[in-house]
């Protein structure tokens, strides 16, 4: 049996991962895009494709997934 604290942090640490993961892959263009400043003063923004965006939702749901398994399946082989 492992100390509490110590088999907390196999929680905490995945849902931490999933919670990023899912926000990436519900906000990838918040997340990604730059503003860019010329020397002449003028502003830009720089954003991902689209093909780059729907691979950053699919990575996403894929990441959170497995840390959800992670966190909820540990404790079947730990105990």
């Amino acid at each position: 049996m492992l100390p509490a604290p110590f088999r907390l942090s196999f929680v905490a640490v995945p849902l931490l991962v999933s919670a990023g993961a899912l926000a990436m892959a519900a906000f990838p263009r918040k997340m990604t895009s730059w503003q860019t400043r010329s020397p002449d003063g003028s502003t830009g923004r720089i954003e991902p494709s689209d093909t780059r965006i729907l691979m950053m939702r699919v990575m996403g749901v894929v990441v959170a997934a497995l840390a959800l398994l992670m966190a909820f399946g540990t404790f079947s082989f730990i105990p």
